[in-house]
């Protein structure tokens, strides 16, 4: 027996009545591309309706799917236009499929099996039920394992179950991807695979880049976009370069947000949704600490007799310092319980649908005061044993000893943190198939920070203290079209113009009036443009691809100091633009079925211009015009180009769901704003980076493997990712301008010889319906960073360099996920646990180290296992609850690419409503 699929929602029974209205009542379908017969089951869903049809009959034929509002009838027209197939609807109100007949002039596709003679389509068949929408972003996340490359998908479920303390928390999952400086100011800096920063990972937002870069002292640089985790409407991770007008720069990987909109609001048969939702955090202050308040182990005043002390006194007078009897802050240890709820979060959506239009608007706000750190592990304590013994007295040196200064359960100060953020959507869908979406998003946060240096250069001599507050100000505008005519398969035109705008402050942690008021200003403008066209050959030649586009991005950066004042020693902070562009043009071949052929080439080139290069006083080009005693700023141009291939050949093997892949990925990325504009020096030309990534991988995509209804996911990639010309910032040379053999000055931008992430990834799924799991694992067996340089002992190694910037942007040595799950009582209670595994960075050598002489340390974050609960129960259509225990083990840990010694958030418990109406 031929098996049939057909789809059944949760409502099939109430609607069937109702199904032939559906075929004349015009509805939105957003149905990507895939294979013929999961945009089917994305049709039949959408609409509600029963489709049934012999997967064998359907089997190689792809879509490139449907955008726009049509009446299921129309919708199911395009679908199985030039398939040989067309529809009809049963007295049951079911939609089944049948073979066209010769008359009606279509074209029988290529498929991978014999034809199937149109009886077996009438025959009573073994039937497979999916059930839906429940398990309509499944679908979705199958794309990771249909393309030859790297890639995964994160649904609203996904989101929700990794919410978490800090925003970066929901990538926690994510296999190859790790968030950098993730507990501080509420930004995202993602790393992929060894890749972070300055454009190497870009996140859209509906298609716009809003990425700044925020100095973080002596301990580097961090890379933030801003946007409320209730306002995702799905996320799309790309590790390597891809071939897309988006993915300009992007060597180490693309990371794509959508926003929310009707279709995650609006229930289905309805025009118009409300959705509330409501959260209350845990394992918080409340509010945030006050300013100047300290927290830590501190073992002293400077000054206080070299932090030493005297203990086993002759007489009390000599005692003089006195060995503490507590060390620490005791008021900073009043951890409330597990389940006092003193922070919370909510947000409100709502959707109309309109004959030809979508509105959509959004509003969510958070607040979470100083969170407390968990007990379990390398928690700070004082270490009084190293004494000397005197005549009248022991001296006792402290030292502090653990992964940082905080000690277990302590309340972290710079943890607080507050935002605002509102949307508003439009999509209207146009005559002659024709899309025109236009958003707004404003994010608006303050938050405090501490600078990395305040712990990692003074712990324990000076105290570390809650800092001034900084804010942040995000504004994001998006213009996107779509013109996809279903009778010209040449055309499927995509047009995004956008601009973000970004006003951020950044307060000094050690002094309440040092640079008070100091801002950046950010500003991006872009364009997009890209076309797909299909073309159908005759006879055997297969079925090819054609995809071409352009990008333009022009942005520029401001420092503002406060009206009437000026830094001592002239200008400092960044001052410049940038404008790039980029044009690519790529082919798709499928001579049969099993083989796809891949090829793309992008050109890519760039201009920029610092306002405010600043020479040395003992440079011949230094111009004192103003005879201020100081250099003046002078403008530095540069220019550079470079254009790079992306070539990935796959096959699939007869049905068997397996896919085996090579991809060779070639890219370039221009030097950033920032990178441009701080610590260049004239004499030292920036070149672009050039990453040459080699990817082998496998694969498995299964329905019905051990079962019925069961599905398995596998896939297992080697990659070797190579970045020649990485550009970080680095010590000067002995040899250059402005340093000589007796003082080692400053810091300076810099190419080096290069960069090399090399390893294994499998990640997968397994969802046998009443129970699911998913897993991943990353394990480097190649970290090389090379200099060529003044004070360098060896030209690589695998840790880092002198000041450099990748020393805390090194992955440890491998990282896992695994979830177990449960679905209960007809799968409306759904608990599962969730562990995180992190291994250990490369440390650096007792002798010999590279990094020694630099201001920069590497962080020695330890290996940990954290583990989280999460439980949700949908009350009714209506009604749903979410409850997480995240970090129930209550487990001390730093958070791998910290940049600071901040220890993560201990257990913390959530609670969470949502009302959708």
């Amino acid at each position: 027996m031929t098996s049939m699929v057909w789809l059944h929602s949760a409502h099939a029974q109430e609607m069937q009545p109702s199904a032939r209205q559906q075929t004349s009542t015009s509805q939105p379908f957003t149905i990507p591309a895939s294979d013929l017969g999961t945009a089917l089951l994305r049709a039949g869903a959408i609409a509600e309706v029963r489709i049934v049809f012999d997967p064998r009959r359907l089997a190689g034929i792809e879509t490139t799917g449907l955008a726009g509002r049509f009446t299921l009838d129309e919708a199911l027209s395009r679908l199985l236009h030039g398939t040989g197939l067309r529809h009809r609807m049963d007295e049951q109100g079911s939609v089944r499929l049948e073979e066209a007949s010769p008359a009606a002039g279509l074209k029988q596709p290529a498929v991978a099996s014999e034809a199937v003679p149109q009886s077996l389509l009438a025959a009573a068949l073994d039937e497979v039920v999916v059930v839906a929408p429940a398990e309509l972003d499944r679908p979705a996340k199958d794309d990771a394992y249909r393309v030859a490359r790297s890639t995964s998908v994160m649904t609203r479920d996904d989101i929700e179950r990794s919410r978490g303390t800090s925003v970066g928390d929901i990538f926690k999952g994510a296999t190859g991807v790790l968030v950098g400086e993730n507990r501080n100011s509420g930004g995202l800096d993602i790393n992929i695979r060894g890749m972070q920063g300055q454009g190497r990972v870009p996140i859209l937002v509906d298609g716009a880049r809003q990425e700044t870069t925020v100095y973080r002292g002596y301990s580097g640089v961090a890379s933030r976009s801003y946007i409320d985790p209730d306002l995702i409407g799905g996320i799309q991770i790309d590790k390597g370069p891809v071939m897309s007008a988006e993915g300009t720069g992007a060597t180490g990987g693309l990371v794509s947000m959508r926003t929310i909109n009707a279709d995650d609001i609006v229930q289905p048969g309805k025009d118009f949704g409300l959705r509330l939702r409501g959260q209350a955090i845990g394992n918080n202050s409340g509010a945030s600490v006050a300013p100047g308040t300290s927290a830590g182990l501190f073992m002293g005043r400077p000054g206080d007799s070299g932090h030493v002390y005297r203990t086993d006194c002759v007489t009390p007078s000599i005692c003089t310092p006195a060995l503490p009897n507590e060390w620490g802050h005791p008021e900073g240890r009043n951890r409330p319980s597990t389940f006092d709820f003193k922070n919370w979060a909510g947000s409100v959506a709502a959707a109309k649908r309109l004959e030809t239009i979508d509105l959509v608007a959004a509003y969510a706000q958070r607040r979470q005061g100083n969170y407390y750190a968990g007990k379990h592990g390398p928690t700070a304590w004082m270490d009084v044993s190293d004494t000397r013994k005197l005549p009248f007295y022991t001296e006792v040196r402290p030292a502090i000893q653990g992964a940082t200064i905080f000690e277990g359960g302590e309340r972290i100060p710079g943890s607080n943190f507050q935002s605002k953020s509102g949307m508003l959507k439009a999509k209207a869908f146009l005559p002659a198939d024709q899309e025109l979406e236009l958003s707004y998003l404003r994010y608006s946060s303050a938050y405090a920070e501490l600078m990395p240096s305040q712990i990692l250069r003074f712990s324990g001599l000076n105290p570390v203290s809650q800092p001034y507050d900084s804010d942040v100000t995000v504004d994001t505008y998006t213009s996107r079209y779509r013109w996809n005519p279903s009778e010209n398969p040449l055309i499927d035109l995509r047009a995004n113009l956008w601009h973000t705008f970004t006003d951020a402050s950044n307060n000094n942690p050690f002094s309440d009036d040092l640079d008070e008021g100091t801002r950046q200003e950010y500003r991006r403008t872009g364009l997009d443009v890209t076309n797909t066209s299909t073309l159908h050959h005759p006879g055997r030649w297969g079925e090819s691809q054609l995809r071409y586009g352009l990008s333009v991005q022009s942005e520029d950066v401001r420092y503002v100091l406060p009206e009437g004042t000026q830094r001592a020693g002239g200008p400092a902070g960044n001052n410049g633009d940038r404008d790039e562009y980029s044009a690519f043009a790529a082919w798709q071949y499928k001579p049969t079925p099993s083989i796809t052929f891949d090829a793309g080439l992008r050109h890519t080139r760039f201009k920029s211009f610092d306002l405010q290069t600043v020479f040395d006083p003992t440079s011949p080009r230094c111009v004192d015009t103003d005879g201020d005693g100081t250099c003046d700023p002078l403008p530095h141009h540069n220019k550079r180009s470079g254009t790079a291939p992306i070539v990935s050949l796959t096959w699939e093997p007869g049905n068997s769901g397996l896919q085996l892949y090579g991809r060779y990925a070639e890219a370039y990325r221009m030097p950033s704003l920032f990178e441009s504009t701080f610590s260049a020096r004239p004499d030292i030309s920036l070149n672009p980076e050039h990453a040459r990534n080699k990817e082998i991988g496998i694969n498995f995509l299964k329905d019905g493997l051990l079962r019925s209804g069961d599905k398995l996911r596998l896939k297992f990639a080697y990659f070797r990712n190579h970045t020649s010309d990485y550009l970080t910032r680095t010590s000067p040379n002995l040899w250059e301008e402005g340093v000589d053999e007796n003082r080692f000055m400053g810091f300076t931008m810099r190419n080096i010889d290069s960069a090399a992430f090399g390893g294994i990834e499998l990640s997968g799924s397994y969802d046998m319906g009443a129970i699911f799991t998913e897993f991943g694992v990353t394990k480097y067996n190649r970290i090389e960073i090379c200099h060529t340089g003044s004070y360098r002992i060896y030209q690589c190694n695998n840790y880092g360099i002198a000041n450099s910037y990748i020393n805390n942007m090194v992955p440890p040595n491998w990282h896992g996920n695994l979830t177990l799950g449960t679905r209960l009582l007809e799968r409306k209670l759904v608990l599962g646990v969730r562990g995180i595994f992190m291994g250990q960075r490369n440390n650096t050598p007792q002798y010999n180290d590279d990094t020694d002489h630099g201001f920069l340390k590497v962080v020695p974050w330890h290996a940990y296992r954290t583990f989280d609960f999460f439980a949700s129960y949908k009350v009714s259509d209506r009604v749903s609850i979410d409850f997480n225990l995240d970090n129930f083990t209550d487990r001390y840990y730093l958070d791998a690419l910290s940049l600071g010694l901040i220890p993560a958030p201990g257990r913390t418990a959530r609670l969470g409503v949502t009302l959708q109406f």
